[in-house]
């Protein structure tokens, strides 16, 4: 089912988005000859742009949505670091952002020649943040939860998200939704969320079952939900869709993409969208069908990108 009027609910609702923020880096280029050191091609650079990533994508997808957002996360003391607070700050009505001097800023290197993709290159630092940061990141969301409709936790496992927050998530849930884009290594201490997010391959790492069928995405999904004291699971499915499972319920939603050019970012894209409809009242259903149409747009589009609520509404009128 889908009601236009849940669309028009998003403009001003209120998230907290917890979690990595990163910086997209993209080198365009063209490729005429290859390299007469090495067997590779060599890329005539043309242009590069930053966007932002992981966490910050998610932030970008729910401002573009009509969401007031607030961001809390990790950045280093470097020249990245810069740059990516001056772009959240284009995206986020507030910017809770602690500056650690001994991580560098995740930052992902994308080099592109046309329209392919020939070579990432990897910016980072993994290890979890230090107790300190953990402890003043739990502060902020235990003395501010109460101000925002719903949050999420964006976990692209560079170790902003660790153990100690899941000792707060369940006494947050009870006031408001808490969804949660989960990372493999993290898998040990995920507990008490509304729901998560994962993708076919995630869903397999956590619960060992491959959701390539209805009957076998049911299964994970309940698995999913003891697992880690879920009220549902919402299952990603590349080509066949989105799954939405409860304990008395299941939906399975085809997929809504005309043509598929670049996935980048797409599970940030459900996860807002789902998030800001169940923030105004949706059910699981409901937010999945609306998660999914914006899932297909942005497939449609190059690099990590964004959907709006015109878009939405005309994708689902032209079904």
């Amino acid at each position: 089912m889908f009601r236009e009027e849940i669309l028009e609910k998003f403009e001003g609702r209120k998230i907290l988005v917890v979690g990595d923020f990163m910086l997209d880096e993209y080198i365009f280029g063209r490729v005429e000859r290859i390299s007469p050191e090495a067997p590779v091609p060599v890329v005539d650079a043309r242009d590069i742009t930053l966007r932002l990533g992981g966490a910050g994508n998610v932030a970008a997808n729910l401002r573009s949505l009509g969401a007031y957002v607030w961001v809390l996360g990790v950045v280093g003391s470097d020249e990245k670091g810069k740059i990516l607070k001056k772009l959240l700050e284009k995206v986020a009505n507030t910017s809770w952002l602690i500056e650690d001097d001994d991580r560098l800023t995740t930052v992902k290197t994308r080099i592109v020649a046309g329209s392919q993709q020939l070579l990432r290159v990897d910016w980072e630092n993994k290890d979890y943040v230090k107790a300190s940061i953990s402890d003043q990141i739990l502060e902020m969301i235990s003395k501010n939860y109460k101000e925002f409709d719903a949050i999420i936790i964006s976990d692209y496992g560079k170790g902003v998200i660790t153990p100690s927050l899941f000792e707060i998530t369940g006494e947050v849930k009870k006031e408001r939704p808490i969804t949660l884009d989960p990372k493999e290594k993290n898998y040990p201490f995920y507990k008490d969320i509304t729901t998560m997010t994962p993708n076919m391959k995630e869903t397999f790492q956590a619960v060992g079952i491959e959701p390539i069928s209805d009957e076998k995405a049911e299964k994970a999904g309940k698995l999913l939900i003891d697992k880690f004291k879920l009220d549902y699971a919402v299952i990603t499915r590349s080509e066949k869709g989105l799954s939405v499972i409860g304990r008395d319920f299941k939906k399975h939603i085809p997929t809504r993409a005309k043509q598929v050019f670049d996935v980048t970012g797409a599970g940030d894209t459900v996860i807002s969208a789902f998030t800001l409809a169940i923030s105004v009242g949706a059910t699981p259903t409901e937010a999945g069908e609306i998660a999914n149409l914006a899932a297909g747009i942005v497939v449609g589009k190059l690099g990590t990108a964004t959907t709006t609520v015109d878009e939405i509404l005309k994708a689902y009128k032209d079904l």
